[in-house]
């Protein structure tokens, strides 16, 4: 089933298609309550269901003045009745922006004020947060509240009053006409807006033309090694942002048991998902590394399997071996971890599968040689260049480096956000124009491989430039990180008078006391003195926690703790280390 043979992001035709063609396939399985003794109950939609109920509340998005382009924003997580709406809302073809308030409330509102929302949806939470920190305009008359109230009139399940002026799912429904009529949009009109994590800097608004966003769910397919036509895929929607992708390929989307306003990726109840992916027979879902070692762990711990689980896809922070490895122990006989690597302007754009990574490249990433993340993606091309701390307005103006020398990365393809929306300087900043199609920029370094195998090794704004040489975090970690007593670490860079002092943070295991740390340290230098790269580590500093992004919990925050790292140096040597 081709989900999109015309390049418009329609998912109210591919439901109704469905629909039609086998009108009790489960859509969505959602969560209901207990039935007592542990066991949990569930409620099951099936595509019949789903599709009228959209093309429904579809009718009643138009009457209110959500129709083509208009620019909603949308911050409801998975549940039946986002998708009942996120369906109706590719019907009638509006602009949706998505923004993750992990961001930080206040950036919310400012970020949002560049975009000029006309309409927001979202539960009782997000717009009490709309109307306290001003996500969006103060005098939006759009509004859609998700959430249906106990009985007409009254409160919220969630507690909080019905907001004045918001229309609920249930109100909206209306006749919905025998054959509904496609948006009135086409392949180079705006779709959707994603904000990047702002992890290094403002959250940036990925502009996605309909073509575009369209590939961004061929590319899933393709990495999920998903066969519609031959299997129906059962999904869970575990990182919000893909809730769709099961729905675009005719399968069923599980609602996980996650609290997705106070929970994140390294929060989430492990015990709980284990026995929902058990439950529905899920076949795969898309993490944070974080959500995804924390979930080997406890089926390891726990003695449980997860036989359904065959594709899981790890994204937003390398995934290491040892997770591979106990992921692998767990999932189906023949399941497999896959590592995705992209942006949030472009994803997915390359992949490598367990297997592969664990027989051949890992052994060469605990040797400092970076962490490769695969083969470009059909249709994916992969350009390295010359590092420019800078805008470069031409490809032309670039230098493209050979096989194997450490560069910045750059792509192109059909899947890549063109700008950003409503915002120039950004677009200037990370695009490079070229005749044949612009290239993004992740703000990433690395290398091809001879095999065409991308290897990163960081950021290029996390560099350190020590008085030696320039030293890449992702070519030194991993050699300390396969120290059994070391959770993680991260290699900062604090000013000195000559370059920067290369520093390395080390996060021990739970059981390291501070009566090991001398000891440690000694056995992480003597590591560090026979690599090129790391025997120009300045120091050596232990924290009980790296300071990590708030959206997958997995990226070390570098420039945060690139602060602490200079504090602990301008304090007696004796104060500062042997203590967590």
């Amino acid at each position: 089933m081709e989900p999109f043979p015309d390049d418009i992001f329609n998912l109210a035709d591919i439901v109704l298609r469905v629909a039609r063609e086998d009108p009790g396939r489960i859509a969505v399985i959602e969560l209901d309550g207990w039935e007592g003794y542990g066991t949990r109950r569930y409620k099951r939609h099936t595509y019949a269901e789903l599709s009228a109920d959209a093309e429904s509340v579809a009718v009643g998005l138009r009457e209110m003045g959500i129709a083509e382009m208009t620019r909603i924003v949308c911050m409801s997580p998975p549940s039946y009745e986002t998708c009942v709406v996120g369906v109706a809302l590719t019907r009638v073809g509006a602009l949706s922006i998505w923004i993750d308030p992990a961001v930080g409330y206040r950036n919310v509102a400012e970020r949002l004020s560049r975009v000029k929302p006309e309409a927001f949806l979202g539960p009782a939470l997000a717009h009490l947060g709309r109307i306290t920190f001003g996500w969006g305009p103060r005098d939006l008359r759009k509004l859609v509240l998700t959430g249906s109230p106990l009985v007409p009139g009254a409160r919220t399940i969630t507690g909080f009053p019905p907001f004045p002026g918001a229309r609920s799912i249930r109100s909206l429904r209306k006749q919905a006409p025998a054959e509904p009529q496609p948006p009135r949009v086409g392949p180079d009109d705006p779709c959707a807006v994603l904000y990047t994590t702002g992890s290094t800097g403002p959250a940036k608004p990925s502009l996605y033309l309909h073509r575009n966003f369209c590939q961004v769910f061929r590319n899933a397919h393709h990495s999920w090694r998903w066969d519609p036509d031959n299997e129906v895929p059962v999904d869970m929607a575990v990182f919000p942002a893909f809730l769709f992708i099961p729905i675009s390929a005719g399968g069923t989307m599980v609602v996980p048991p996650i609290d997705f306003a106070r929970q994140g990726p390294a929060e989430v109840n492990s015990t709980a998902l284990i026995q929902v992916i058990n439950d529905c027979k899920v076949g795969s879902f898309f993490a944070a590394p974080i959500l995804i070692e924390n979930l080997a762990r406890e089926a390891l711990a726990r003695n449980l399997t997860m036989p359904s689980l065959k594709r899981v896809i790890g994204a937003g922070a390398p995934v290491s071996g040892p997770v591979e490895r106990m992921l692998g122990a767990v999932m189906a006989p023949d399941g497999e971890l896959a590592a995705n690597y992209g942006a949030t302007e472009a994803m997915p754009s390359t992949e490598i599968g367990s297997r592969e990574h664990l027989d051949s490249v890992w052994n060469m990433t605990e040797q400092g040689a970076g962490i490769c993340v695969g083969y470009a993606l059909p249709g994916v091309e992969l350009k390295i260049i010359d590092i420019v701390d800078g805008p470069i307005d031409s490809i032309e103006e670039a230098s493209e480096l050979p096989t194997g020398q450490v560069g910045e990365i750059l792509v192109r393809g059909k899947h890549v956000s063109p700008e950003y929306y409503l915002d120039p300087e950004s677009t200037r900043k990370n695009k490079v124009p070229d005749p044949q199609g612009a290239w993004q920029r992740f703000g990433d370094v690395g290398y091809l491989d001879a095999q065409g195998k991308l290897w990163v090794c960081g950021r290029v704004s996390q560099r350190v430039k020590a008085d030696g040489g320039t030293v890449f975090p992702l070519q030194v970690e991993p050699l300390f990180d396969a120290h059994p007593k070391v959770r993680r670490s991260g290699l900062v860079g604090v000013p000195a008078p000559v370059g920067e002092l290369p520093v390395l943070c080390v996060e021990v295991e739970p059981d390291v006391g501070n009566n090991e740390l001398a000891g440690l340290r000694r056995e992480l230098l003597e590591r560090a003195a026979d690599s090129q790269m790391a025997n120009k580590i300045h120091a050596i500093l232990f924290k009980r926690r790296l300071p990590v992004d708030p959206r997958h919990n997995s990226k070390i925050e570098r420039p945060q703790l690139a602060k602490w790292a200079a504090l602990q140096l301008s304090r007696p040597r004796r104060r500062r280390e042997n203590r967590l």
